[in-house]
């Protein structure tokens, strides 16, 4: 009887164990197939505007607008590492807050699929200084969850492009919850 009771219980612990095991592998399995429903964070980039009241004598119409271009790119790259981008319908144009307009954008947006719009401005008040002011629209809710003012230094395409990184880096940890 004593054999009996023992290999009874051997045989309980076994089915003890195999339970757990089913239960962690089916834990796992589930984790995995929920993980997919978890909506990414999606965000449609408007273009930046740019403006230069730094009265400088030299036209630098056409570099300023060369590290703005590079300034978008570097912004995006930069969101794309965490931040699901949606491109705008509007790219090719103008695409800013001034035009075709932040309703216009919205919609535009939404239509894209996504969660919320980053629109903005470059500033350059002088030769050392600039700014990038920007803000995060939830479009479910339409209201701003962020509406920063970052600075940089310099007119340089490094300085430009640095701007841009710290940018990216500042909206995700920032502006999307």
């Amino acid at each position: 009887m004593l054999k009996v009771q023992h290999a009874e219980v051997r045989f309980r612990l076994f089915e003890c164990g195999l339970f757990f095991l089913i239960l962690v592998g089916a834990g796992v399995f589930a984790s995995a197939a929920f993980a997919d429903v978890v909506e990414p964070k999606s965000l449609a980039v408007a273009n930046f505007e740019f403006k230069d009241t730094s009265g400088e004598v030299r036209d630098q119409t056409a570099e300023h607008a060369a590290r703005l271009k590079a300034f978008g790119v570097a912004l995006q790259d930069g969101l794309s590492e965490k931040i699901e981008v949606v491109a705008l319908p509007c790219q090719a144009e103008q695409c800013t807050i001034k035009d075709p307009g932040l309703v216009d954008l919205s919609r535009q947006a939404r239509t894209a699929s996504a969660k919320y719009l980053l629109i903005g401005q470059v500033h350059k008040m002088s030769t050392l200084v600039g700014w990038v002011k920007f803000a995060v629209v939830d479009l479910n809710d339409n209201k701003p969850v962020c509406d920063r003012y970052l600075t940089y230094r310099g007119d340089t395409d490094e300085a430009w492009r640095r701007a841009a990184e710290f940018t990216a880096r500042d909206v995700e940890k920032h502006c999307i919850p």
